[in-house]
């Protein structure tokens, strides 16, 4: 039996254990002490027998979120969001480091998709992700079909890819760039398109449909979408790397 009020102790440990920074717990005079660990981050939240609360260590996003935890479990409300490693709270930045000349509009969803992800909810983070690599694939489709040297073949292809669903307008620009004369020839951009791109848009926007067409209930794996806000990252690195080399050497068909 713990020192502390058991039904607190219980929720107490739940979370920290959910979110993966539970560290160790004390027995300590009338109450149990829970230590929680975060990358180089260190606090305590101590249960009293009494049902009160504290949280003690120096201001940290870990001290934030236990605090929020202790709030939540007064208050008799659900555990905060998910607390995430200081690597993945950098998402964001981290895209706009690597990509300075990023969408507004990409960035936008990608922030949302974190959000979501913290908030507990992968569904809505495979949405938003859809939705930010949807939006990253059209603005590379844009700037190849733009960068067609040949006005007939500039023409022709937007032709075929304006007003058409982005799946279809994807399968166009895959025809045209397999086609095409000038392609980079530099790795890892000369193996891009079939062994990141693809892989990548399909993933995210089949992920995208299983939440956005309701069928049926969709399993989506927590870690897996974890990593692909990760890999999505590299993958807008990428795409912007192909419209510089091709805004710079043009399309020949």
């Amino acid at each position: 039996m713990p020192n502390g009020d058991e039904k607190i102790c219980s929720s107490v440990r739940e979370a920290l254990t959910k979110n993966g920074v539970l560290d160790g717990e004390q027995e300590i005079q009338h109450a149990t002490k829970f230590m929680a660990k975060s990358g180089g981050n260190k606090a305590g939240l101590a249960v009293y027998n009494s049902g009160k609360m504290h949280v003690d260590g120096p201001d940290s996003d870990l001290k934030k979120w236990l605090l929020g935890l202790k709030a939540a479990i007064e208050a008799g409300n659900a555990a905060p969001g998910i607390l995430l490693p200081a690597e993945i709270e950098k998402f964001p930045q981290t895209l706009q480091e690597r990509v300075p000349a990023c969408d507004g509009v990409v960035l936008w969803f990608f922030q949302e998709a974190l959000r979501c992800y913290k908030a507990g909810s992968p569904a809505g983070a495979a949405f938003m992700l859809g939705a930010a690599s949807e939006k990253a694939i059209l603005i590379l489709i844009e700037a190849y079909g733009s960068s067609i040297k040949d006005q007939k073949h500039r023409e022709a292809f937007f032709s075929r890819v304006n007003n058409r669903m982005v799946s279809t307008k994807y399968d166009e620009f895959k025809k045209s760039y397999k086609s095409a004369k000038t392609k980079p020839k530099e790795m890892p951009l000369a193996q891009d398109l079939d062994q990141l791109l693809e892989g990548a848009f399909n993933f995210y926007r089949h992920t995208r449909n299983l939440v956005g067409h309701p069928q049926i209930v969709p399993d989506l794996d927590k870690g897996i979408i974890l990593a692909n806000l990760g890999q999505f990252i590299v993958y807008v690195e990428r795409i912007y790397a192909l419209m510089e080399f091709y805004g710079k050497s043009g399309v020949e068909i």
